[in-house]
């Protein structure tokens, strides 16, 4: 999985003023927290976490926080609040994920092969599931879980219990909750 890298930087103030100082200056108010971490305030700069965004796409929001100790720390984006009329970024939330420590994710799904019902049938491959929420460590996520659909007639469903076994991977959605079917 590709892992993105976003510098932060540590602020000795909270609150309004020194929020919006940041943000005037082209930076982003955060915080980082963990299970074993008290929250710790930090900021981004806007143009960073614009183009790490870009770059995540729509894979999981996982990534290097690295402070200006040089230190990097596997994080979560866990929240991106934004302003609902200028679309600027207000805050973030970094979730620091511990060696070893279990966390929930969504995945995407992507389909390969072309449905039976699709290529002879005249059916139409419906989306039900865009990702499936998994549980692993931070280095097994996988970038992405593909679901081989050639198999599927019109009337047919593809559930998540039929999803290829990921070592170190569970997954939390009911296994009998559809991910694509195939529709006339």
């Amino acid at each position: 999985m590709k892992q993105l890298t976003i510098n932060a930087y540590s602020r000795e103030t909270a609150g309004t003023s020194s929020s919006k100082r940041l943000r005037r200056e082209g930076k982003i108010p955060a915080v980082v927290y963990g299970k074993t971490k008290e929250p710790v305030n930090l900021y981004i700069d806007a143009s960073d976490f614009r183009i790490a965004l870009k770059e995540l796409g729509n894979n999981s929001p996982v990534v290097q926080l690295k402070s200006e100790g040089g230190d990097s720390k596997t994080s979560i984006i866990k929240g991106v609040q934004r302003h609902s009329v200028t679309d600027k970024y207000l805050h973030i939330d970094f979730h620091e994920v511990a060696e070893g420590e279990l966390i929930k994710v969504a995945v995407p799904v992507h389909p390969t092969g072309e449905a039976f019902g699709v290529k002879t049938e005249g059916g139409t491959l419906e989306y039900v599931l865009q990702a499936v929420h998994v549980r692993c460590s931070s280095k097994d996520i996988p970038e992405f879980v593909e679901a081989d659909v050639s198999e599927l007639k019109v009337g047919d469903s593809f559930h998540v219990k039929s999803l290829p076994a990921i070592d170190g991977v569970t997954y939390l959605d009911h296994p009998e909750q559809p991910v694509y079917s195939v529709a006339k």
